[in-house]
């Protein structure tokens, strides 16, 4: 981390002088003496190697830079206030900032439910999705504060860990595809399938994408790498348009919104299974009980709104998903 050319002190007495016009005006309002802000203003002025101030008119004014400079150093000298006054004020009762991160799959059906949690908890908020590699790397440089996440870091000893969700992989094919399988594909009819239809993939750099690819590469599985998409709705509408088959979770189908009438869903082979567990993540002893919270509200969410779902559809999938511990 880089060190900064200037402190708070040194805003405050060139915020100070910017509204005053006077440096004397500026030494009596800070209770300093006119020679310090002069020199604290000079030492400034060389630590940022700019000219912010304009001492050939009276009262004295801002450069373009000092005006920029200013607008700056305002708002910083207004955010320290506050953070000063909540200190004093030992106020926390509510956390003042919250940042969540979670999986796409997880958006749809978590979504509006956990923002309601975090509301009654928090003053302030933001929800993202995206790469899960990335919100572990975010999360340990203190950029994000919760995941929801297929990576569970867990090398990392600093780290609280609430389980969500473990579900098995599924393979799924075109609503018309005829395979002649019994109650469980074989691997050989997952090598023949493979001959048959393209495999649309995620793209490799997702977690879920690594995921695959090494389960393939266990199988002995090579497919084509003509199609690689980035998020489930467009790999299982390719599989929905009949051009090839994938690997996903029911919690991905789920997310995509594509109905099961146009893709059929199937058992990946009994011999080599393949799971995802998505755990709630955060740092420990900061958040107070709201992880703890929010992890108990999902997993209820999960059974609410998810598990029926598949109860009805799938029923053959309900023995290999787990909500919680």
């Amino acid at each position: 981390m880089r060190t900064f050319d200037f402190d708070l002190k040194a805003l405050q007495v060139f915020v100070m002088t910017a509204q005053t016009g006077n440096m004397t005006e500026t030494a009596k309002r800070l209770g300093l003496t006119q020679s310090s802000v002069s020199q604290t203003l000079s030492v400034l002025e060389k630590g940022v190697n700019v000219k912010l101030l304009d001492r050939n008119v009276r009262p004295i004014g801002l450069t373009i830079a000092g005006r920029y400079f200013f607008d700056q150093s305002s708002h910083l000298l207004s955010q320290a206030e506050r953070t000063q006054r909540v200190i004093a004020q030992g106020c926390f009762e509510q956390l003042h900032l919250v940042r969540i991160a979670l999986v796409d799959s997880l958006a749809t059906a978590l979504g509006k439910p956990l923002i309601e949690v975090v509301k009654r908890r928090t003053e302030n908020w933001t929800l993202t999705t995206g790469r899960s590699n990335m919100h572990a790397d975010a999360l340990m440089s203190r950029q994000l504060d919760i995941i929801i996440s297929d990576d569970a870091l867990e090398d990392n000893d600093d780290i609280c860990r609430y389980p969500i969700l473990s579900e098995p992989f599924v393979l799924v094919v075109p609503a018309h595809f005829h395979l002649c399988a019994g109650e469980h594909l074989s691997l050989k009819e997952v090598k023949q399938l493979e001959k048959e239809l393209d495999f649309v993939r995620y793209t490799q750099d997702s977690l879920i994408g690594i995921c695959i690819e090494h389960y393939l590469k266990r199988l002995a599985i090579e497919p084509s790498m003509r199609i690689q998409l980035d998020n489930t709705f467009a790999v299982l509408s390719m599989v929905a348009a009949g051009i090839g088959w994938t690997i996903t979770t029911p919690l991905c189908l789920y997310q995509s919104g594509i109905g099961l009438e146009r893709l059929k869903c199937l058992p990946l082979p009994i011999t080599s299974p393949l799971h995802r567990q998505l755990t709630l993540v955060c740092r420990r002893h900061e958040l107070g009980d709201l992880p703890q919270q929010m992890a108990k509200d999902s997993c209820e969410i999960m059974r609410q709104s998810f598990l029926p779902e598949f109860e009805k559809d799938l029923p053959w999938l309900m023995s290999a998903i787990t909500v919680g511990e």
